[in-house]
C-alpha cells in the first residue's frame, strides 16, 4: 500500500534526505553561476588602484572554488538519484490519476491534448500506442508522446508528475479556499493528498474548528481519493 510506504522509515529518511540534497544542489549551482560570471567578465574588469584600494580579486582562488563546487555538485547530484531509486513508483502498488493535460503541458500539444479529451482520454493512465497512433495526426508529436508515455510506463519523468503520481495533488490546490487550513497541515509538514487522512483532519478541532466544518474538509478529500487514487 502506498500509505504504508511513505510511512515507512526507510521511504521518510529518502524523502527528508531529498530536500535536504535539492536545497544543497540549489544553492552550489547559485554559487556557480555567480562565480562563472566574474571569471568570464574577468577580462572585462578594469579596476584602477584609485578605486579599488585594498579590494583584491583573487581570480586563481575563485577558479579553483568553482571547480570545488561543480564537484560537491557532482556529488550531491549522484547521491540524489540513488535517494530517487528508493522512490521509485516500481516499488508502490497504489498511485493517483494524472491529468491528461499535466502529462502533455506544453503548448505544442494543446490542440491534440483537447482532442483526447474529447475521445475521454482524459488522463495518462488511459492512454496506449494505438490510442496515440490513431489521435495523434503530427508524426513529429506523436514520435514525442509515444517516447514520453514509454518512459512514464517505466517510472522516467519529471519529479513534478513522479510526486503527483505517488502523493496526488498538492494540499493549496484541493484546499485552495481553506487557506488558514493548509498553513495548520504545512506546519504538521503535511503537503499532498497522501499525505492527509480523516485523522488528521479531525485534529482541526484543537485549531477551533467544528465538527461540520471538519466534516466538509473531509468529503473534500473523501472525492478527490475516490477520483483520484488508483488501488
Amino acid at each position: 500500500m502506498i500509505s504504508s510506504i511513505f510511512k515507512s522509515k526507510k521511504v521518510a529518511e529518502a524523502e527528508k534526505d531529498q530536500k535536504i540534497l535539492e536545497k544543497e544542489i540549489k544553492r552550489l549551482s547559485l554559487e556557480i553561476i555567480k562565480k562563472d560570471g566574474f571569471l568570464k567578465c574577468k577580462n572585462d574588469l578594469i579596476i584602477s588602484k584609485e578605486k579599488a584600494g585594498k579590494k583584491v580579486y583573487d581570480w586563481e582562488k575563485m577558479g579553483d572554488e568553482l571547480k570545488k563546487y561543480h564537484e560537491e555538485n557532482l556529488v550531491l547530484k549522484k547521491e540524489l538519484e540513488k535517494i530517487n531509486e528508493i522512490l521509485s513508483i516500481n516499488c508502490i502498488e497504489n498511485h493517483y490519476l494524472i491529468k491528461i493535460e499535466k502529462f502533455l503541458s506544453e503548448a505544442r500539444f494543446i490542440e491534440i491534448v483537447n482532442n483526447l479529451k474529447l475521445n475521454g482520454v482524459m488522463y495518462v493512465q488511459c492512454l496506449n500506442n494505438y490510442i496515440i497512433e490513431n489521435l495523434v495526426e503530427d508524426e513529429k508529436l506523436k514520435n514525442e508522446i509515444i517516447k514520453r508515455y514509454e518512459n512514464f510506463l517505466n517510472g522516467i519523468m519529471n519529479w513534478e508528475l513522479k510526486t503527483n503520481l505517488l502523493k496526488g495533488e498538492k494540499i493549496t490546490k484541493i484546499y485552495s479556499k481553506y487557506r488558514k487550513v493548509i498553513n495548520i497541515l504545512n506546519e504538521k509538514t503535511i503537503c499532498y493528498m497522501d499525505e492527509l487522512n480523516h485523522e488528521i483532519l479531525d485534529r482541526l478541532v484543537e485549531s477551533g474548528y467544528s465538527q461540520e466544518e471538519i466534516k466538509t474538509l473531509k468529503d473534500i478529500y473523501d472525492d478527490y481519493e475516490k477520483k483520484y487514487l488508483v488501488k
